[in-house]
This record gives C-alpha cells, sequence and structure tokens, in this order.
C-alpha cells in the first residue's frame, strides 16, 4: 500500500471519529436538557395540583408555570470539594428573623463565567443523611432572580469532588408564599458573577 493511500484512510477514520464523537455528543446534550425540561414539568404540575404545593388556591387558579432560564449545559459544573475534617454547626438566619442550625459540611471551588468562586456546602443537623444543600446569591438577585437568592443541591460524586447544576437551582418556598420560613443565603455565597440558569423571579407573585 502507497503512503498517499495510508494517508487517506487515516484521514478518513479521523474524520469518521468526529463525527461519531460530535454525534454522541450532541445526543448527551439533548437527553439533558430532555430530561431537566422533564423535571420542570412535572414541577409545575406539583404547584398546580399539589396539597402540598406552595401556592394560594388563589394563586393555583392563576398558575401556569414558573419562570426559567434555558438550560445551558456550561453551568453544570465540577467543582473541588474540601470536606471539614471537624463537625461545624453554624445558625443561618431565616426569613422571620430566627435562626437555624446547620452543618458546615464543607467547600466547594469552581470555575463559571472566567472566575473562580468558592461556595459553602451545608447539610441539616437532622433528617437526610445524604443531603446538601447550597444557599446563594448571584448578580441577577433582586432582579432577574429571587432577592433572597437561590438553593441548589450538589452531588457528591467523590470524596474531592461536587457535581453542581445551577440549571437545576430553585427559589425558596418564600419566593411564592411569604408565610414560609426560609433559608438566607450567608455573604460568603454571594458569588460575583450572573449565573443565568435555573428559576427566575416568579411573575405572578404580587
Amino acid at each position: 500500500m502507497s503512503k498517499k493511500a495510508l494517508y487517506l484512510i487515516i484521514a478518513v477514520a479521523l474524520v469518521g471519529i468526529t463525527i461519531y464523537t460530535f454525534q454522541g455528543t450532541s445526543k448527551n446534550a439533548e437527553g439533558y436538557i430532555e430530561k431537566i425540561e422533564a423535571d420542570r414539568y412535572e414541577k409545575n404540575q406539583h404547584f398546580k395540583t399539589s396539597e402540598e404545593s406552595p401556592l394560594t388556591e388563589e394563586q393555583k387558579v392563576q398558575f401556569t408555570s414558573l419562570s426559567y432560564f434555558p438550560v445551558v449545559e456550561k453551568y453544570k459544573v465540577i467543582a473541588e470539594f474540601h470536606k471539614n475534617s471537624r463537625e461545624q454547626i453554624i445558625k443561618m438566619a431565616i426569613s422571620d428573623g430566627s435562626q437555624r442550625e446547620y452543618i458546615v459540611f464543607g467547600n466547594a471551588h469552581l470555575h463559571l463565567s472566567g472566575k473562580e468562586l468558592n461556595l459553602t456546602v451545608y447539610k441539616p443537623t437532622e433528617g437526610e443523611e445524604d443531603y446538601l444543600f447550597i444557599p446563594f446569591y448571584d448578580l441577577t438577585s433582586a432582579d432577574i432572580t429571587y432577592g433572597g437568592g437561590r438553593y441548589v443541591e450538589p452531588e457528591l460524586k467523590e470524596s474531592n469532588t461536587l457535581i453542581i447544576d445551577f440549571n437545576l437551582a430553585y427559589n425558596p418556598y418564600c419566593a411564592y408564599n411569604h408565610t414560609y420560613r426560609c433559608p438566607i443565603p450567608p455573604q460568603e455565597n454571594n458569588l460575583e458573577v450572573s449565573v443565568l440558569a435555573g428559576e427566575k423571579n416568579p411573575d405572578f407573585v404580587k
């Protein structure tokens, strides 16, 4: 076989691999978006019909959908995680002026929108053992997102890795009904970036 023919075969193979990889990545992205869209539909149904919905009966009559940013994959980030070596309990401020105890579980270091960021990760002192919780503000807070901050629930993949998907960032129930008591994000979780992902300000709450 001539060198020219060999080079041609290699070139065709590389093109095929590139196309296959691109198609696989596109399908994965499509499936990821579809799953989040399905989750959003289910949440809308819960808000509209469930007895456990934070909406009043009057709100349910008018409600059609929560407001969301489009799903963008860059907002699903892998963070370097450092778990606290000893248990630390803090009192987090609550929207009604009270305080509630949370365990400071550790710190997440991530890159987003060209910046290095740090977020403190909390877990409740009682309840689900695997439940992790990041309350946060960002530059959209009190503008296009809720002024009381938003929450995201990271997934601990390994001892030093967290998946933080801001496409799943959600408002506390206080955003819809002021009778609820909601944790207020501590100042160390005030991000100096715009997180254009997850839930927006609810436009149906007056």
